[in-house]
């Protein structure tokens, strides 16, 4: 099982289903050509979208010191409280990203991207990386909540 993680612009969808009406916030797939695009990380693209597996962004944002951020469920703050749900982002929270990838530069030097080996054989248990896929993910956070927050009426990061 994987979430789908969407920054940009949130907007309400809504229906009537089952006899039902259903209204709820999400954040569309949006592409921008000048976005951080890395060699093997073909699912994002430059695209504002990432489907990590729920155990891989655990394990992401507890390496980077921000699992509480996301994923505390006794904080209606957490930017993934709800799942499925929709967060607006602020300013603090790009400053926070921020800080975890200085953090994260200061004590890992490799370089942002996917090992090669993984590239070749995603089914392959590398040991000895040659490169920080968390730089890859930061920098993505970074980059869309900085676009969200300078060109979205409804800045938001959503997951389902």
């Amino acid at each position: 099982m994987s979430y789908s993680i969407h920054i940009g612009n949130a907007e309400i969808e809504s229906g009537f289903e089952d006899g039902e009406f259903y209204a709820s916030w999400s954040v569309r797939t949006h592409k921008e050509e000048d976005a951080p695009n890395f060699e093997g990380d073909d699912m994002t693209g430059n695209s504002n979208g990432r489907h990590p597996g729920y155990g891989q962004w655990a394990d992401f944002l507890k390496e980077v010191d921000m699992y509480d951020l996301f994923l505390n469920r006794d904080d209606e703050s957490s930017l993934m409280y709800r799942h499925p749900g929709c967060h607006p982002l602020k300013e603090e929270h790009l400053d926070r990203f921020k800080e975890a990838l200085t953090k994260l530069e200061d004590k890992d030097k490799r370089p942002a991207g996917l090992d090669k080996r993984y590239i070749e054989n995603p089914c392959v248990n590398i040991e000895d990386e040659t490169h920080s896929y968390d730089k890859v993910r930061l920098i993505w956070l970074i980059w869309w909540t900085e676009w969200a927050l300078k060109n979205c009426k409804y800045p938001a990061i959503s997951n389902s």
